[in-house]
């Protein structure tokens, strides 16, 4: 995939009609660089270069292709390694500073009713929405999507994904039946009291010790706690109370 924006990108899109300029842009996409119709709601305009009106007049004012590409070095992203199957992702609100591209190749597909995902080998986890586009999600954003599907296949889930399935199985066994008399009622009362301090007493600490583990695995694959950190993405307190197992 070609990411950089090139003179010859600009020239196509100087080709527009003039009656056809207010609408015409070039857009990155998921495949890369395209000529597209600019939507009217605005929704991608972050990931717009620029418009063929806007281009007309920069170029009748004197401007060449190569002062437009100098003046924006942002009209372009890194790739991973060449080669593979890539995909431009955006961000929630399709803006440059949140576009990334991704790596494909073995990604995972999760599908529901109104739903589909995509979690890529590096962790990524992607919506995809009907026009293909594709989105990143943070791990509670996935987790929560998931959880709230009635149903889902579950095999071959990330862990994140699986659990948060577990949960919504946990708060359905809670559930009270329509016509439960009164003795039915105060125990789904009493029940759900009990569950919620099992969740913070005793569930909250073993998932923060899982995490605690996890990190150690982290630090001995990378062997320091500043590369795990920084893979991390979290203060170097943060880590170090995971390890320390608080």
């Amino acid at each position: 995939m070609r990411l950089a924006l090139t003179a010859s990108d600009l020239q196509q899109l100087a080709q527009t009609p003039a009656d056809r300029a207010a609408a015409a842009c070039l857009r990155l996409g998921r495949r890369g660089w395209f000529v597209g119709r600019r939507e009217a709601d605005g929704r991608r305009d972050g990931l717009v270069a620029i418009d063929a009106e806007a281009l007309h007049e920069r170029l009748a004012a004197g401007d060449t292709f190569t002062d437009l590409l100098a003046a924006n070095d942002s009209w372009s992203l890194t790739a991973p390694a060449a080669g593979r199957d890539l995909q431009v992702v955006t961000g929630p609100h399709h803006r440059w500073q949140h576009a990334m591209v991704l790596d494909m190749t073995g990604a995972r597909r999760v599908t529901g009713p109104g739903l589909e995902l995509l979690v890529t080998r590096s962790g990524h986890y992607l919506s995809v929405d009907p026009a293909g586009e594709l989105t990143e999600l943070g791990e509670l954003a996935a987790a929560q999507l998931v959880y709230r599907l009635p149903v889902l296949r579950e095999d071959s889930l990330p862990p994140v994904l699986l659990a948060a399935r577990h949960a919504r199985r946990l708060v359905e066994a809670l559930a009270a039946a329509k016509a439960a008399d009164p003795a039915a009622a105060r125990e789904g009362v009493r029940a759900a009291a009990a569950v919620t301090e099992l969740l913070r007493r005793t569930v909250g600490a073993d998932v923060r010790a899982q995490r605690g583990i996890a990190a150690q695995q982290l630090v001995d694959h990378l062997g320091s706690q500043e590369a795990a950190r920084a893979s991390l993405g979290i203060a170097r307190s943060t880590l170090s109370e995971l390890l320390s197992g608080r």
